[in-house]
């Protein structure tokens, strides 16, 4: 008897499921990462510690303290990506600014990058506008970004003082201040005219920089830091809530790196890596119950508070798709 020999696998079927592979591993990690965080803070304090200093903390005002700042947050951070994208991309309003915004704050509970890749996909579905350049207003966006929180580490270290771990922030936070100044610079404006540079500068990712004005810069600048300035005075009082008497140069110096340290892939909404953070920041202002207390309650509370303000927008956003 002849056996025919049995159809070897398609290629075409294998990539599929490599590819659910890494989706499922993509979304999985972040909370390994978290798990793995959160036994090694509970070695170091005991759950119940830091459950009794939960519970002792004044929630109700950290509680009010939260909403009134995600909502600022939320009004804030819409009307600057409306002047941004309007700017250089395509005509969008304030309130469309917040539809978007508003579902966005869904997404980044996973991670802030997938947030950012909805708005790129909006903008290509609803008005036509290229990846590439709806990228490079992002690019611009957290470019803003950067230069403000980098700034206020910078700051924030001269004003605590003396400390090998704000000398630290400091350095690092001088380097990447001039890092992020220099890339405004360059790309701003024509100097130097280095052939390499001007293929650059021709890119699509960049046209958002190349359209800028000295006003966009100074516009967005504006807006991002009144943003991070109550986020550091949320960091503040927050922890004053919690019993941690932080004084406000440090919370100057350390919030911008818990807030980089919270965009982190290794867990989701920051959970654990900022709790890490704070212990490690503020372990000579108060119990490290206390800290980590303030530092598991944080995110969750900021999280739970923009995703309910994110469901009152995706009715919007389905509007505004279906009219694109």
């Amino acid at each position: 008897m002849v056996m025919e020999d049995s159809p070897a696998p398609d290629a075409s079927d294998e990539e599929p499921a490599a590819d659910s592979r890494v989706r499922w591993l993509r979304t999985l990690g972040p909370w390994v990462g978290a798990l793995a965080i959160f036994v090694y803070l509970f070695q170091e304090v005991p759950f119940e510690q830091a459950w009794q200093a939960a519970q002792d903390a004044s929630l109700d005002l950290f509680a009010l303290e939260i909403v009134a700042a995600v909502i600022f947050w939320f009004l804030l951070d819409s009307r600057a990506l409306a002047y941004l994208l309007t700017r250089f991309n395509a005509p969008v309003s304030w309130a469309e600014a917040r539809s978007i915004r508003g579902v966005t704050y869904i997404l980044t509970a996973l991670n802030w990058n997938v947030g950012t890749a909805a708005i790129i996909l909006h903008l290509r579905r609803s008005k036509g506008v290229p990846a590439l350049e709806s990228t490079g207003s992002m690019f611009f966006y957290g470019n803003c970004d950067g230069l403000i929180l980098m700034g206020l580490a910078f700051v924030g270290a001269l004003a605590f003082g003396d400390s090998p771990a704000v000398a630290g922030i400091q350095r690092i936070a001088g380097i990447a201040f001039s890092f992020q100044l220099l890339t405004f610079v360059v790309l701003l404006t024509s100097r130097p005219g280095w052939r390499w540079l001007q293929r650059v500068r021709g890119a699509a990712i960049i046209r958002s920089y190349r359209m800028a004005t000295w006003r966009d810069f100074g516009v967005v600048l504006g807006i991002k830091l009144a943003y991070f300035m109550v986020f550091i005075g949320i960091f503040w009082a927050g922890s004053h809530a919690f019993g941690i008497e932080v004084p406000f140069g440090v919370a100057l110096a350390s919030a911008p790196v818990l807030m980089l340290v919270a965009a982190l892939p290794i867990a989701p909404a920051g959970l654990g890596t900022q709790a890490a953070a704070m212990v490690f920041f503020w372990s000579s202002y108060g119990e490290k119950a206390e800290i980590l207390a303030f530092g598991l309650v944080f995110p969750v509370a900021l999280t739970l508070a923009r995703c309910l303000l994110g469901l009152i927008y995706l009715r919007d956003l389905r509007a505004l798709r279906a009219t694109g």
